[in-house]
């Protein structure tokens, strides 16, 4: 094998046959077989999602989160920042809004400031899941509150760093460090 991996020289592995696709409008689940490095045959299963967006929104100096929402995944109701999936084509800004609407009840136009965390999203990608995650911080005006119920932590250091003991989501978690990194080179 000639082709090597550019950040640590081993040989890359060969992509041979599918041996299933699943697709739903949301997720892809793949069956393929690999050679790997040595040569060895391996069956791998990976999963391909569709983005994600979280957005953070901040209105008068503080962070707002919706309700705890069911996940299925864990059985129970976990804190999140509002979020959802971005459909290809869609840019952040546009499915933004929809998401806050759709969490917080914010009203159409009170997106004063939309900022992005990252410009081409962050890789969530182990062997068998890969989606990328953007994320985006948005001020809005304090003359709309939201119209549905929701928590307001204080936005500063202090706030976010006592939201992450809350958080169990691991993309919420990247979004809130990624601010309070912001936050702390400032």
């Amino acid at each position: 094998m000639s082709e090597h991996n550019r950040i640590s020289g081993t040989p890359a592995w060969e992509r041979g046959e599918t041996i299933v696709t699943i697709d739903s409008p949301w997720v892809r689940m793949i069956a393929e077989r690999w050679r790997d490095d040595e040569g060895r045959s391996l069956d791998y299963w990976r999963v391909e999602r569709v983005p994600s967006l979280i957005v953070a929104p901040i209105q008068a100096g503080r962070l707002l989160l919706p309700r705890p929402q069911f996940r299925p995944g864990l059985g129970r109701a976990t804190l999140d920042l509002p979020g959802g999936r971005l459909p290809e084509g869609q840019p952040p800004a546009v499915v933004a809004g929809a998401i806050l609407a759709r969490e917080l009840g914010v009203p159409p136009g009170a997106i004063t400031f939309l900022r992005p965390l990252n410009q081409q999203g962050w890789a969530i990608n182990s062997s068998f899941s890969n989606q990328t995650l953007f994320g985006l911080a948005a001020e809005l005006d304090p003359a709309q509150p939201p119209t549905l119920p929701h928590e307001a932590l204080s936005f500063d250091p202090a706030g976010l760093r006592a939201l992450l003991e809350r958080l169990e989501c691991l993309q919420c978690r990247a979004v809130v460090l990624e601010l309070l990194l912001e936050m702390c080179a400032a």
